[in-house]
């Protein structure tokens, strides 16, 4: 004969006991990351083209370049028409970001992140948007195509370059938007003054 065992029924409130640090743990978690994953992605989105390196369509701030080689008119076209498919996918605010960063990486270089993305090896918010640039071929990364903090950093450095800001007005300006959350920022130099 086989018997089977019948679990007693659970007191009232322990199941609810039980489950609290699970909620707490969950809930605690989902604000850590929470920038990286609040992007809204969908398919017919704008198609912005990036501004290129040589446009003079708007007056560009001067941005210290250190040891990095801005790229060309032509490498930001040929990059930007040979976009992956996650780049494409994005919302008009998402490729924007994603143009800007292609087409300024001077900028983006001097802008720490906020998502917790440090933890990747990132450098700077530059690196949420391309892999390490040192042979000179764009590399695209997929973090910032799911992440809205490093999506709204590059817009808003967009932005206050259109309206003709120094470098270090920018930096104060993410620093103030995005600072003092729970996810600490990447280690970003300060931009030379």
């Amino acid at each position: 004969m086989i018997t089977q065992r019948v679990p007693a029924p659970p007191r009232a409130g322990v199941r609810v006991r039980a489950r609290a640090p699970v909620f707490v743990i969950a809930f605690a978690l989902a604000g850590s990351v929470g920038g990286c994953t609040s992007q809204n992605v969908g398919p017919g989105a704008a198609n912005p083209a990036p501004a290129t390196a040589g446009a003079a369509a708007t007056p560009r701030a001067q941005v210290p370049m250190g040891e990095m080689r801005m790229p060309t008119g032509d490498e930001v076209t040929a990059a930007w028409n040979a976009r992956p498919a996650f780049v494409e996918a994005l919302p008009a605010e998402g490729q924007s970001a994603y143009a800007f960063a292609l087409a300024r990486p001077d900028v983006l270089r001097w802008l720490p992140c906020y998502c917790g993305c440090g933890g990747m090896g990132h450098r700077s918010n530059l690196d949420c948007f391309f892999q390490r640039r040192e042979t000179g071929a764009f590399t695209f990364e997929e973090h910032a195509s799911y992440c809205d903090i490093c999506i709204k950093t590059a817009n808003l450095a967009s932005e206050m370059m259109q309206d003709g800001k120094a470098m270090g007005e920018i930096r104060a300006a993410v620093d103030a938007t995005f600072g003092g959350g729970a996810a600490p920022r990447t280690d970003t130099a300060l931009p030379p003054s």
